[in-house]
């Protein structure tokens, strides 16, 4: 298995622990017969809930921009340093900006947010057309 493939089962296990930081919260505010119903008359999330709720559709968002660029590069043929060190960062920032979300460290987050972005954009960059890698 490649690198970025490695990192790329790497992140979806991420994936699943902020899953579970968004059921953990969840379980926490609610009672349980509330969640096993329909859950149509839920309270508002509270802070902590909102929050785990957030950070996981922020890494769906995320998710939806690297596992196609991992498969791009891979397909490709593509890979090479930068796209494992671009893969090695968005997975580490990734890694940092869930704690910092789930207890509402604000600038912190943006800065772990930030990183894994330029993470996202140095594999980009390896695999555009232009790019001038073989």
């Amino acid at each position: 298995m490649s690198v970025e493939l490695s990192w790329l089962s790497a992140t979806v296990a991420l994936f699943l622990v902020y899953i579970l930081g968004e059921v953990v919260t969840g379980n926490r505010q609610y009672a349980l017969k509330d969640l096993l119903g329909p859950r149509d008359a839920l309270a508002p999330a509270g802070p902590a809930y909102g929050r785990a709720k957030r950070a996981t559709a922020n890494m769906i968002e995320a998710m939806c921009l690297f596992v196609p660029l991992v498969l791009i590069v891979e397909a490709a043929g593509r890979a090479n340093e930068w796209t494992a060190l671009g893969c090695a960062i968005f997975f580490f920032a990734r890694l940092v900006f869930a704690p910092l979300y789930w207890f509402g460290v604000p600038v912190l987050r943006s800065l772990a947010y930030g990183v894994g972005a330029a993470g996202l954009v140095m594999i980009f960059l390896q695999v555009l057309p232009f790019s001038g890698v073989n």
